[in-house]
């Protein structure tokens, strides 16, 4: 499988890399260990040569998860990264949650390790204190100078804290929400992040699954799923998705590829994206997603799904940058 590399690291990422949130269980139904680790083992066999995983999906049970179904390679063959959650950013409290990743993985060390939020982050964490950006910062530094991390990413961040975060030491990527259905990004995060060689791996490629194809006005997630709030699946944004997915798969048709599988490659040639990162149930949701690899789309194509996604952004405010989980 095609790769590109992390910023200005030595870490050479698969285009498609596998997501494991939904292996931490937690606001996710019917999910099941054994199924998530045959997903992990499919994506190595495939060529995926990435995990992204976080402390706080399922409270370290994805980490352990990963742990299970690594069981057996080599540590150096398979790039993991996962990420500090919010309360955790001190200097007190990072290096305990650092060693707790690192005990749940069963590793020595992270290849990338990320501030899942900013702090604070008034918009989904205003009971965690206010940890300042450089005391986190020098914090990672010194663990990355013992060791236990290789690179410091950030998730979730804007233009403005990534020039903070510079301020006190290098950070090799940032993790965001990208999608042909949610280009916020566009206006000044991606072009900061090419500017300073800042690696883009991105979360949530599919839409959170709309641009599968597999929903519809009588088909939503559950009130259970992580996803039934989301601001994609609100009206009028979710019938102006729906709307675009026939003419995402007829370009796809002229691939051989599914509407998903076009998406993903529409953000994958994207200038400044490094990688995305889609997560999967099962082995068959693998296979499908690395069909977005080692093929390209047309200059014509591109402008014509470009023109679906902005009918579908024109339905957002747009400051409405992270509230796809509200």
């Amino acid at each position: 499988m095609e790769r590109r590399r992390l910023g200005k690291s030595d870490l050479e990422l698969t285009v498609v890399g596998l997501g494991c949130w939904i292996m931490g269980r937690a606001g996710w139904v019917n999910v099941k260990d054994e199924e998530s680790i045959a997903a992990i083992h499919t994506a190595l066999e495939l060529g995926i040569n990435w995990l992204d995983t976080a402390e706080g999906y399922g409270g370290g049970h994805s980490e352990r998860v990963i742990a299970q179904a690594l069981e057996g390679h080599k540590r150096e063959e398979v790039i993991i990264a996962t990420k500090v959650s919010p309360e955790n950013l001190s200097k007190q409290k990072l290096p305990q949650a650092l060693a707790s990743s690192l005990k749940n993985l069963n590793t020595d060390y992270v290849d990338l390790y990320q501030i899942h939020w900013p702090s604070p982050d008034y918009r989904y964490h205003s009971s965690h204190p206010d940890v300042p950006l450089e005391e986190t910062m020098e914090t990672l530094l010194a663990e990355q100078k013992k060791g236990k991390i290789r690179y410091i990413g950030i998730s979730n961040f804007d233009a403005a804290q990534m020039a903070q975060a510079l301020e006190t030491g290098r950070i090799e990527s940032l993790q965001p929400p990208y999608s042909l259905y949610w280009r916020h990004l566009e206006a000044e995060d991606l072009p900061f992040c090419r500017q300073h060689n800042i690696g883009v791996i991105c979360y949530s490629p599919m839409a959170q699954g709309l641009l599968t194809g597999k929903f519809s006005l009588e088909n939503r997630p559950p009130p259970e799923d992580n996803r039934s709030g989301a601001r994609l699946f609100q009206s009028p944004t979710y019938e102006a998705a729906l709307e675009g997915i026939p003419v995402i798969r007829e370009i796809g048709k002229k691939h051989g590829k599914t509407s998903g599988q076009t998406a993903l490659r529409w953000l994958l040639q994207q200038p400044g994206v490094t990688a995305a990162i889609v997560g999967a149930r099962n082995p068959q949701h693998v296979k499908e997603n690395v069909g977005a690899a080692n093929w390209e789309l047309s200059v014509e194509d591109i402008e014509a799904l470009g023109a679906v996604g902005d009918k579908v952004m024109a339905t957002l405010p747009d400051n409405d940058s992270t509230t796809w989980a509200r």
